[in-house]
């Protein structure tokens, strides 16, 4: 879906579910065939795909391992150069497997640059003074391998990276962190230590070697079932720093500015334990075209607070009132964001922490965002009283209007149409 002339550089995602398929493979390819027809019928080209993501489940990592080299391989057969992908053992609302797609339109070909290491693969887009580079799938996940030192991979595979491209850490303005039982423990030395909080540490201890003048990221830390540490992200590089700006929430304490009461232990790195998780609410990416918000993982917390007694609804309620104070015209404007309206979310993605849940956070979520795509999966969350959590992205200077007509559009090839909120929760993306 385009929201703009198609000279104008706008960030887009697509959902597709598998209508037929046994095994992941299959399904996987079922998806890439409606791909194919979406990009004849509408004019879409596999060349704005900029990244890519799977999910699927899996009970094991050896499971994991195996299916994940499976579906890369059917991805070999289907693009000529494989996007930056992602693959995560978070179990889509269908059961089996969905593919998204983050797309950036107005770019041509010549436009990308593809590159790798030994160790990864990421894309490089460049257009006049802005510089965006993607990666995704960092990790070294094996069936032996510790969180600690996973989390320490992979935070090396990202550093190399951004050193290839004369980059920084400061200059990422989206991180997406998944870490396998995010809150459960690493037992070492008659001690244990939190997963989640060994992965802040690690994130801290590298993020120290650049200056986040303009904020942290944007991000999201989220559990997966299997596959270790993954971390995919976006960097951004502006001639003018102002063009990349960090939002930070009326309701909500800065994260990084949480107090030792509601960090987890670790005791797996002496020299290094219990910082604070290192990210912005949101990060606006100013380009020619529009103001690009990137909305980080967001749960019903109020100051750094979460309540033990707040049912699924009510904490989906609260989420979702975060969220929309967060990128208010009025805290936009706080900002130096100046805009007579809200700025308008054009895609979500929502972890429910238990499957049985999925039907009632629907409900709400339609209530709130009837036409809007969203991505509901199945995924621990980084407190134990918290049962959903949502990111998204938003732009401004677009109307809500304009985002239901163009999504209506984008649906026209599903076996379904969202008509109301019956048909909507009924619906069997796979059948």
């Amino acid at each position: 879906m385009s929201y703009s002339k198609e000279s104008e550089l706008v960030l887009n995602n697509l959902c597709l579910f598998p209508l037929k398929g046994e095994t992941h493979y299959d399904q996987l390819a079922d998806c890439y065939r409606q791909l194919e027809e979406i990009s004849m019928k509408k004019g879409f080209f596999l060349h704005e795909i900029i990244r890519q993501t799977i999910f699927i489940e899996a009970t094991s990592n050896s499971e994991y391992l195996t299916g994940k080299q499976n579906l890369l391989a059917c991805a070999k057969d289907f693009y000529d150069e494989i996007p930056p992908t992602s693959i995560l053992v978070q179990s889509p609302e269908n059961g089996s497997l969905a593919l998204e797609l983050t797309y950036l339109t107005g770019i041509s070909p010549d436009d990308i640059t593809r590159r790798q290491n030994e160790q990864s693969s990421w894309i490089v887009f460049q257009r006049g003074p802005l510089k965006m580079v993607v990666a995704s799938g960092l990790s070294q996940t094996t069936e032996t391998t510790d969180i600690l030192h996973q989390s320490e991979a992979a935070f090396g595979q990202l550093q190399n990276i951004l050193l290839e491209e004369q980059m920084e850490f400061s200059d990422i303005v989206r991180q997406w962190n998944y870490i396998e039982q995010i809150t459960g423990n690493f037992y070492h030395d008659n001690s244990s230590s939190q997963h989640y909080q060994i992965f802040n540490d690690v994130r801290s201890k590298f993020y120290q070697s650049a200056n986040f003048k303009n904020g942290y990221p944007a991000a999201t830390g989220i559990g997966i079932d299997c596959g270790g540490i993954i971390i995919d992200m976006i960097a951004a590089r502006f001639e003018d720093e102002k063009s990349i700006v960090a939002v930070k929430s009326p309701v909500q304490v800065d994260a990084f500015s949480y107090s030792k009461d509601v960090l987890a232990e670790n005791h797996a790195m002496p020299d290094f334990s219990r910082s604070t998780p290192k990210f912005e609410r949101a990060k606006i990416l100013n380009t020619p075209e529009s103001q690009l918000i990137f909305i980080s993982g967001t749960a019903a917390i109020i100051g750094q607070v979460s309540n033990l007694k707040l049912s699924v609804a009510q904490q989906t309620e609260m989420t979702i009132q975060n969220i929309m104070s967060l990128i208010s015209s009025e805290n936009l404007f706080k900002h130096g964001i100046e805009s007579t309206e809200d700025a308008t979310i054009t895609y979500l993605r929502v972890y429910v922490k238990h499957s049985k849940d999925l039907v009632q956070v629907k409900t709400i979520c339609f209530n709130y965002f009837p036409f809007l795509p969203i991505l509901y999966v199945v995924a621990d969350i980084c407190r134990a009283e918290l049962l959903v959590e949502i990111e998204g992205q938003a732009i401004t200077g677009i109307k809500e209007s304009e985002v239901t007509a163009s999504f209506e559009k984008q649906i026209e090839h599903l076996p379904y149409h969202l008509s109301n909120a019956e048909e909507f929760l009924k619906a069997e993306i796979c059948n």
